[in-house]
C-alpha cells in the first residue's frame, strides 16, 4: 500500500513537472505579463508614494527570499529592516521606466528586468537621481499570486538639485547669519562668532571664553558652491583638525548641515545638524550622531 502510494505522488509530481516546463504559449505569456505588471505598478506606486506596506507587498516574506543591491545580499527581514527607516527619511520618488523585459522559464515563473530612471525627494531637502537603475527580479506564482522571490538591483546615484530647492535662493539666505552672535556651550562658557559678508559667503571670526577668560579662538569660511546648491565652509579652531561642513536650507528658515565627506549620502550620515531661525534675532541647532540627538543650542544675536 505504502508502495503504490509513493509511486502515486512521484506520479503527480512528474506531471505537474511536465506541465510547468511546457513551453508557455504567447497567449499564456500576454496573460502573465498582464498579471506580474499589476504587481509591478503597485510596487511603483508604493514607492513613489512612500507606503512602505504596499511597496513590500510584491516580496516574498521566506527564508528563501534574497535581495542583492551593488554587492550588498539581504535576506526578507534585512530588506525590511533596511528600507523602513529609509522610506521615513523620504518625501516622495518619481520612477520613470526607461525599458522592460519579460522572460518565461515556464508557466509559473517569469524574470523581469526593469531600467529606470529613480529620483529620490528627502524630508530634509536634498534629492539624488539614480540613473540608471537596473533591477532583474525573479516573479514566482505561489498560491495563485505573483510574488518576488530574488531581486539584484545596480545603480549609479548622484545628487540634485531638489524641486522644494529651487525656489530657495542659498546664497541670500545665507545672510541672516550676518552680525554677531552669542551662544553657551556649558556653565559659564560662552563663544562669539562674529561674521562679516564676503563675496558670496561669509569670514566668521569664532571666539570662545570660560568665565570672561579666552580658552579657544578660530575663524571659518564660507561659500556657496552652486554645482551642488550648497553652502559649503571650513572651520578652523586652535589646537583641532580642520573641519569641512556642507549647509542647506530645506526652507527660507530651516537648514540641515552634515560633513563635508557625507554629502553624497546625507541621510545616513554620522554626523548631523538641524537649524532653524526662530526670529531675526534667534536660531536653534540640533545635533545627532548616529541618528540620536545629543544637545540643543540656541544663538541670540548681539548686534
Amino acid at each position: 500500500m505504502k508502495t503504490r502510494l509513493i509511486l502515486l505522488v512521484l506520479l503527480i509530481v512528474c506531471i505537474s513537472c511536465g506541465t510547468n516546463n511546457k513551453p508557455v504559449s504567447d497567449a499564456q505569456k500576454e496573460k502573465i505579463k498582464g498579471e506580474v505588471k499589476e504587481v509591478v505598478n503597485t510596487f511603483i506606486k508604493g514607492c513613489e508614494e512612500v507606503n512602505f506596506d504596499m511597496a513590500m507587498q510584491q516580496w516574498l516574506d521566506s527564508p528563501d527570499f534574497i535581495y542583492m543591491n551593488n554587492g550588498f545580499a539581504l535576506n526578507y527581514k534585512g530588506l525590511v529592516d533596511g528600507m523602513g527607516p529609509l522610506f521615513k527619511t523620504l518625501l516622495n520618488q518619481k520612477i520613470t521606466i526607461v525599458d522592460e523585459k519579460y522572460a518565461f522559464p515556464d508557466n509559473s515563473t517569469v524574470i523581469y528586468t526593469l531600467k529606470t530612471k529613480w529620483l529620490m525627494n528627502f524630508k530634509d531637502g536634498h534629492s539624488t537621481l539614480e540613473d540608471p537603475t537596473v533591477m532583474s527580479i525573479i516573479y514566482k506564482k505561489i498560491y495563485n499570486a505573483w510574488k518576488a522571490i530574488y531581486i539584484a538591483e545596480s545603480s549609479i546615484g548622484k545628487n540634485v538639485p531638489s524641486e522644494s530647492s529651487k525656489e530657495l535662493n542659498q546664497v541670500e539666505l545665507m545672510r541672516q547669519w550676518i552680525g554677531s552672535w552669542k551662544a553657551e556651550f556649558g556653565k559659564d562658557t560662552i563663544a562669539i562668532f562674529d561674521q562679516k559678508a564676503y563675496g558670496n559667503g561669509q569670514e566668521v571670526f569664532i571666539k570662545a571664553t570660560l568665565k570672561g577668560k579666552m580658552i579657544g579662538e578660530g575663524k571659518q569660511l564660507w561659500g556657496y558652491d552652486k554645482k551642488s546648491d550648497k553652502i559649503i565652509f571650513a572651520s578652523e579652531v586652535k589646537g583641532q583638525n580642520i573641519g569641512i561642513t556642507a549647509l542647506w536650507f530645506i526652507s527660507k528658515t530651516k537648514y540641515v548641515g552634515v560633513q563635508y565627506g557625507d554629502l553624497s549620502n546625507p541621510e545616513n550620515a554620522s554626523n548631523r545638524t538641524e537649524g532653524e531661525f526662530k526670529s531675526p534675532d534667534s536660531y536653534v541647532e540640533t545635533h545627532m550622531v548616529n541618528n540620536k540627538l545629543v544637545g540643543t543650542d540656541t544663538y541670540t544675536r548681539i548686534k
